[in-house]
């Protein structure tokens, strides 16, 4: 270890190298999004960011207005503590009407992706007559143009001491949102008095776990005109704003079974067209998730097939080499067999045949890497098993296993050392080349397949470098980590191969 840090080289690559690793470990602590799915934990269906998002710390570095970031308005609205519905004490009701939080009650239906960690607790509106819930909840808009879409979503169940109610429409329930915003004129509310219907039946109460208001809902884009236009007219000024829910019941609570709405897991997001350290792709997912996700992938598939690939040649290269004759002639074919064929196509075809995962692209890369090794193996055991001290074991009546294991493999173990720290970066490289080519691993993301999903947007047609955030941090990730096993490799020949270390 003293001579490998005294190496330049070696220092060099092993700085890289504790780099990598360490944004492989603990990168995934300071990411939250899910480098494939659109969405996350935090806010549920809804991505983290808008589509094709700049860096979140362009809008500070480069002092430019037009950047706006994400402005968060309800995103911890679990209600699974009191003081997360202390968040909305602003709230008003009609008469008969009453709001508390209910610790026992989990409104949580297992609709796909959820969080695993939504806990029990919600608000809980009991409506004992007609008239309105309304819950608000303030907040501040601090930039001068409109966000670039935003999105709302909770989950809610409705109860009822009876489930069915009698035909001729004894209740209905309707939800409306707004953002209103707060000037000296008065109040303007958004989207105009425009009701989203949460639940409208005449026949029963039914269940409807899940419901989202986004910029796009059909109401508002037919009421508005289009998405940008609502926003604009809900947006104009920067300063204090509301969102509001309110939830109306309209009819007999008595004769309806007295009906109950269990609130939880509030999720309210202001897109801005800036988000995180590297921007989001064309998905709405954080690149720099992608990115730690890519280094835990290109280290496992690295020296996986790495460790494969050179224990089959060092397998082979030994029996070839020591036990000769037919066993030697047949390996050596089938090596050169093997050598002869075109790499690329021969793993683009594997790979289409067996599937597009990580393990079937481990195991094409690891099986088709180890031909050169095990003619360099054979060359060195062609060498070794001649020399005089082989002659003395085997006279004193050391068995062909015994000399492998004992004699044999030690003497090559530093082609062995040298070759994996080699083999990394080849198959780091290989791996990228078949996911640029829309082959590589579909179960997990990698630092190819950014680059593939780049070519795929269809943003290539702005240039690399106008999405730099998108194509050169993977890109040069896949540089430094393979220059980093190089320069160890370069450097453990320097130290182990005796003609390098006595010049």
């Amino acid at each position: 270890m003293k001579k490998i840090l005294k190496n330049k080289k070696a220092t060099a690559g092993l700085i890289m190298l504790i780099f990598f690793a360490l944004l492989a470990i603990v990168g995934p602590i300071f990411v939250t999004d899910d480098p494939l799915s659109v969405g996350s934990v935090p806010l549920e269906r809804m991505p983290l960011a808008h589509v094709s998002d700049a860096p979140g710390w362009y809008r500070s570095f480069l002092g430019n207005p037009d950047y706006t970031n994400n402005i968060y308005l309800a995103n911890e609205a679990n209600f699974n503590t009191a003081e997360g519905v202390g968040k909305w004490q602003n709230s008003s009701t009609s008469s008969g009407i009453t709001f508390t939080w209910n610790p026992d009650e989990e409104v949580n239906y297992n609709l796909p992706p959820l969080s695993p960690d939504i806990k029990k607790g919600c608000l809980e509106i009991n409506f004992t007559s007609a008239g309105n819930a309304t819950l608000t909840l303030p907040f501040n808009y601090p930039y001068a143009i409109p966000p670039t879409e935003f999105g709302t979503e909770f989950f809610y169940a409705i109860q009822t001491q009876t489930q069915t109610i009698e035909n001729g429409g004894l209740g209905n329930l309707t939800l409306y949102a707004y953002f209103v915003r707060e000037s000296a004129g008065g109040n303007v509310t958004y989207p105009a008095n425009l009701g989203l219907p949460l639940i409208n039946t005449n026949t029963t109460f039914q269940l409807v776990p899940y419901y989202q208001i986004c910029s796009l809902n059909s109401e508002l884009v037919q009421h508005y005109g289009g998405p940008i236009q609502m926003l604009r007219s809900m947006f104009q000024i920067p300063g204090p704003y509301v969102l509001q829910f309110v939830i109306q019941f309209e009819g007999n609570a008595t004769a309806s079974g007295n009906p109950v709405v269990l609130l939880s897991n509030i999720n309210s997001l202001l897109y801005g067209n800036t988000f995180g350290l590297l921007g989001s792709d064309d998905l709405g997912r954080d690149l720099f998730t992608q990115l730690v996700a890519g280094t835990r992938i290109s280290f496992i598939l690295g020296i996986v097939t790495a460790i494969m690939s050179v224990g089959i040649g060092l397998i082979v290269g030994l029996v070839a080499g020591y036990i000769g004759g037919g066993v030697d002639e047949v390996l050596m074919r089938i090596n050169d067999m093997l050598l002869v064929i075109p790499t690329l196509p021969l793993m683009i075809v594997l790979v289409f045949v067996l599937g597009q995962s990580l393990i079937n692209l481990i195991l094409v890369i690891g099986l088709l890497g180890w031909m050169g090794f095990a003619r360099t193996v054979r060359s060195a055991i062609l060498s070794l098993k001649e020399r005089s001290f082989i002659e003395a074991v085997r006279s004193s009546g050391g068995g062909k296993f015994y000399i492998i294991r004992k004699h044999l493999i030690p003497n090559v173990f530093p082609l062995v050392y040298i070759t994996l720290a080699m083999s990394v970066p080849g198959a780091i490289v290989t791996e990228a080349a078949l996911s640029f080519l829309g082959l590589g691993p579909q179960d997990v993301m990698s630092w190819g397949r950014i680059l593939a999903e780049f070519e795929d947007s269809g943003q290539v047609a702005t240039g690399a470098f106008t999405t730099w955030y998108w194509t050169i941090p993977p890109g040069v990730c896949i540089a430094l980590l393979s220059l980093s096993f190089i320069l160890i490799g370069f450097a453990l020949d320097e130290i182990l191969n005796p003609r390098l270390r006595e010049r």
